[in-house]
């Protein structure tokens, strides 16, 4: 399935790191007052949503694409709330669906 072809691979890999990299500045902030001021946001919503809308190409909005635009705002949202974006592998669920869709 798409889950294995080279572009889910690559963007599997890209989604766990980000949330990786999220998850342990989050552990990190709780002890140590450390955060990212919400650079991990703004690269996960460039990457992945450019992504998206490249791999939409030119359907325009059909069904699919609203449903994927929903996913995508939700996992936006669940990003930029403090410490439940840091916790949350929003990124490669909202990737993953997003293959297996």
């Amino acid at each position: 399935g798409n889950l294995t072809s080279p572009e889910g691979i690559l963007m599997l890999s890209i989604a766990v790191l980000l949330d990786a990299i999220g998850f342990i500045i989050a552990l990190a902030g709780t002890w140590f007052g450390i955060d990212d001021y919400g650079i991990l946001d703004i690269l996960g919503m460039l990457t992945i949503g450019g992504w998206m809308l490249i791999r939409g190409g030119h359907d325009g909005f059909t069904a699919a694409a609203k449903k994927g635009l929903k996913r995508f705002l939700t996992a936006s949202l669940v990003e930029v709330i403090p410490f439940l974006g840091g916790v949350a592998p929003s990124w490669t669920i909202l990737v993953y669906k997003t293959l297996k869709s």
